[in-house]
């Protein structure tokens, strides 16, 4: 399943920054994108969406009237350069406050934070930890169903239509996406950092160049991916 999302914000930089990061989550995408709160309502009014990436300070209608003067929004992460909103934005029951300029990791955990409620709305009967979900999943290989279990996963690389897991203890080949992979795993620990290769946080062992090292494996980062990438590992 996929949520649908609408990015608020007056400056094209900052709406292709968020799509950018929206991007990296399978689950994730963007229905609109809007550079005004004025533009907003019209297409509020008309389109449901999920999650909502607004910005504060815009002409005519800033991002905080909006949320006071609308109702039935969607889930809302505010998106600001200034944190003197902050205190007013948790009382209008915002997902989370991202404060300019946003690092992918701060955005990890911010759309981490709005799965949890949209998640809990789908499911109000089973919700099921963030643990519990991510601890194993099954793939099939050749005639067999192989549990996966994801804290023992190293990288993940890309085989044409098929996919080659690298664990602690083998190497498992199975035919599905780089997106659907994705699903399965949290996104504070894993990440896509080539198109061909998604790797797990806690088995880097150096950054070298534009390479990441797991286990004496050079593993590349694409250049449009390196600025996020070393925004997630914070270095």
């Amino acid at each position: 399943m996929s949520y649908k999302c609408l990015i608020v914000d007056d400056e094209k930089l900052g709406r292709d920054l968020i799509k950018s990061y929206v991007s990296h989550f399978p689950y994730l995408e963007v229905g609109a994108e809007c550079s005004s709160a004025m533009e907003a309502v019209q297409v509020l009014a008309n389109n449901h969406f999920d999650l909502m990436f607004l910005d504060i300070n815009m002409p005519q209608i800033s991002g905080i009237e909006l949320l006071r003067q609308s109702s039935n929004l969607p889930l809302t992460v505010l998106c600001t350069a200034y944190s003197e909103y902050a205190l007013e934005s948790y009382e209008l029951n915002v997902v989370d406050y991202l404060l300019k300029p946003i690092e992918f990791i701060r955005f990890s955990k911010a759309v981490s934070k709005a799965m949890e409620r949209l998640n809990a709305k789908q499911n109000p009967q089973t919700i099921e930890t963030k643990a519990e979900k991510s601890e194993f999943f099954f793939v099939k290989s050749e005639y067999k169903k192989i549990k996966i279990t994801v804290q023992e996963i190293k990288y993940i690389e890309a085989m044409e239509k098929y996919i080659r897991i690298h664990t602690a203890t083998e190497k498992t080949m199975t035919l599905m996406s780089m997106s659907k992979v994705l699903e399965n795993l949290p996104s504070d620990q894993f990440i896509r950092i080539h198109r061909s290769y998604i790797v797990n946080k806690n088995k880097i062992e150096m950054i070298e160049g534009n390479m990441v090292v797991i286990d004496g494996n050079k593993i590349p980062i694409s250049k449009a991916n390196r600025k996020m990438v070393n925004d997630w590992l914070d270095v």
